[in-house]
Formats: structure tokens, C-alpha cells, sequence
């Protein structure tokens, strides 16, 4: 690294070091985000508008407010199908690294 500056040693020392780190927050934190539906619930409502919806909370609202079961399923086979996606490309990018 002699004559190294500080980019190129961010570029080539650190982050390659941090992918792992990184990967599995990044999984988690899709995870998490894709299930939060009682803090919008509790303190938004969903609202203003549709400002603060996630799609936990448009899959409920969809079911139980619309009345329409066909719309939420559908919803919810896209949460699950966008997490496992997600998933295994993250779990792929780890696995990749640990080679």
C-alpha cells in the first residue's frame, strides 16, 4: 500500500473487508422494513395520504379497508417473492466472499 492514498486504500482495503458486514445488515434491515406494520399503524395510519405506506401496511389496507382479498394476496406473494429475492442475492454475495 506504499504510496497509497486515502480513496485507494477505501477502495481496496476496506470495503472489500466490509462486504460481509454490510451484506447481512442490508439483509436484515429488508427483512425488518418488509414486516413493520404496527408502527404505521399505531401512529400514522398510513397517512397523510399514502405518505408513510410500506407494503405490510398497503396489503392490509387492501384486505381489510377495500374489502379486496384478490389485490392483497397478490401483494403479499410480491412481499414474499421481493424478500426471498433479496435474500438469496445477499446470501450469494456473502457465500462469494468467503471464497
Amino acid at each position: 500500500m506504499d504510496g497509497a492514498n486515502y480513496l485507494q486504500q477505501l477502495r481496496y482495503m476496506v470495503l472489500p473487508h466490509l462486504g460481509r458486514s454490510v451484506a447481512v445488515v442490508v439483509m436484515i434491515e429488508l427483512i425488518f422494513l418488509l414486516s413493520v406494520f404496527a408502527e404505521i399503524f399505531t401512529t400514522t395510519g398510513g397517512g397523510p395520504g399514502d405518505a408513510s405506506t410500506n407494503v405490510a401496511f398497503l396489503i392490509f389496507k387492501q384486505a381489510l379497508l377495500n374489502f379486496d382479498a384478490g389485490v392483497a394476496s397478490a401483494g403479499a406473494l410480491f412481499a414474499v417473492v421481493l424478500a426471498n429475492i433479496a435474500a438469496a442475492f445477499l446470501i450469494r454475495l456473502v457465500g462469494k466472499s468467503l471464497d
